[in-house]
């Protein structure tokens, strides 16, 4: 019997109202919040039915932890995988490539096609997978629905958005976490961008270096020695090198990549969870899908401008587990500043990700990181726990003076001064325009024009001393 939680079986009735007007939805629910308990809740459904149901995975190990999923829950199935025989069960879980293969052995139809980290739908090999099923409604689940390049989830017709991750924190779902960012991020400014990310090559340059992956090792042993820690890892050989560097600091650390035999792979994750290992590095395997609620830490030593990457990275160490106090999140590559963290405000959406949402998110101008210990601190925050007095951060300072503005004196002595001198104390700042614009009468567009002015007069002087 599958018991869900009360969001959960919200959201079984919103995708169910979804699915009575379309045929192919995907389903948005943060790391952790129990997508597969949601999705395998609508796939025993669909059985009691009648129908016939395919789970799709890209990877042995999330196809094997959906597997064991069915299994706890009493749902008989089959698996088309490398290594498994054929079955008849009306549900199947597939890994991709397998099932391309297989095409020729399998049923006619699935009435209902699963695709779990519904990012990757977009891939040719899934894209084959569905149009080979036509008469099937699809559900996508995923965390983040969105792909590393910022095209969009076209495949879908629709989206629901479950909790978000600071929901799921509060109600009791999710850890709680602190986050640290030491000094000392890579310089990135030479490393080219292919298809959405940095390149692989220029980022293995600049972070598979002695000097950065000691000072990383160095900063785990600072903060959180022998916490249970996944370090994410550009290359292999960046795997390899930061598990011998943990190793000779004295740690247990082993490293797995997707060319480690499976049942070494299974032991070694296994191992991590039991507390026999400290450290496991690995390059794009734990990114997605791998459950080790024990673990504590993520080690982010991966630079990505994937905003999807970076959540599915802190996403593996947000899991509740037995004696965990809270998660750690230790950022010596600057993901942080680029992305935020895990419980930031987002707005996610099917039609792809457009330029300006590239930004960090406002959050991060109030997060007060502290320069004794690096821990980066919610918004407000007077004293560091290490006992550090933080100062404001400089959006901080900038609203309460914007405040200070808004004073009835100020604005009478706006409306006072010269013009000039009203201008010269607004400078480029917006807040302080419009301030100006208020207390002296004008129109809105005057902001505007007084903007493009202070543009022309910059190019103008830029222009002389060129000449």
């Amino acid at each position: 019997m599958i018991k869900l939680r009360p969001y959960q079986s919200d959201d079984v009735e919103r995708l169910r109202a979804e699915f009575r007007r379309w045929f192919r939805v995907c389903y948005q629910l943060a790391t952790g919040g129990g997508k597969t308990v949601v999705f395998t809740f609508i796939a025993s459904s669909a059985v009691a039915r009648g129908k016939r149901v395919l789970i799709l995975a890209h990877r042995q190990e999330i196809a094997d932890q959906i597997s064991e999923a069915l299994a706890a829950m009493g749902i008989e199935h089959g698996m088309i995988a490398p290594g498994r025989a054929r079955s008849d069960c009306q549900v199947q879980v597939a890994m991709v490539g397998t099932l391309i293969r297989r095409f020729a052995d399998q049923p006619t139809d699935f009435d209902l096609i699963v695709v779990d980290e519904a990012h990757h739908a977009a891939a040719a090999s899934w894209k084959k997978i569905l149009a080979a099923f036509p008469r099937a409604k699809v559900l996508g689940v995923t965390a983040t629905p969105e792909r590393r390049d910022g095209k969009p989830l076209d495949m879908f017709q629709v989206m629901v958005v479950g909790p978000d991750t600071r929901t799921l924190i509060d109600n009791g779902h999710l850890s709680e976490f602190v986050m640290y960012a030491p000094d000392g991020a890579p310089d990135l400014s030479r490393v080219q961008t292919r298809a959405g990310d940095y390149d692989v090559g220029g980022l293995d340059a600049v972070v598979n270096r002695a000097v950065v992956i000691d000072s990383a090792i160095a900063h785990y042993s600072r903060i959180c020695p022998g916490a249970p820690a996944i370090a994410f890892c550009v290359t292999i050989e960046h795997s390899l090198a930061v598990a011998k560097a943990a190793r000779k600091a004295g740690f247990r650390a082993q490293h797995i990549d997707g060319s480690t035999p499976p049942k070494k792979r299974r032991a070694l994750i296994r191992a991590l969870g039991a507390g026999k290992l400290d450290i496991l590095t690995n390059c794009d395997l734990i990114s997605e899908g791998a459950d080790i609620p024990i673990v504590t830490t993520a080690m982010l030593l991966r630079p990505t401008k994937s905003l999807g990457l970076h959540l599915q990275q802190v996403g593996r160490v947000l899991r509740l587990a037995p004696g965990k106090r809270e998660a750690i999140i230790l950022d010596c590559v600057g993901n942080l500043a680029r992305h935020g963290p895990p419980d930031a405000v987002r707005a996610w959406s099917l039609e792809g990700r457009r330029k300006k949402q590239t930004q960090p998110p406002e959050i991060m101008k109030f997060l007060r990181r502290c320069p004794a210990c690096a821990r980066v601190n919610p918004r407000g925050t007077a004293a560091c726990e290490c006992g550090q007095i933080l100062r404001p951060t400089p959006e901080e300072v900038r609203i309460a003076a914007m405040a200070r503005v808004s004073t009835p004196a100020v604005r009478e002595q706006l409306r006072s001064v010269s013009y000039r001198k009203a201008c010269n104390w607004a400078g480029a700042d917006v807040e302080r325009l419009r301030q100006v614009a208020k207390a002296r009468g004008y129109k809105v567009a005057w902001v505007a024009n007084r903007l493009r002015e202070i543009r022309e007069q910059r190019n103008q002087r830029r222009a002389e001393a060129d000449g």
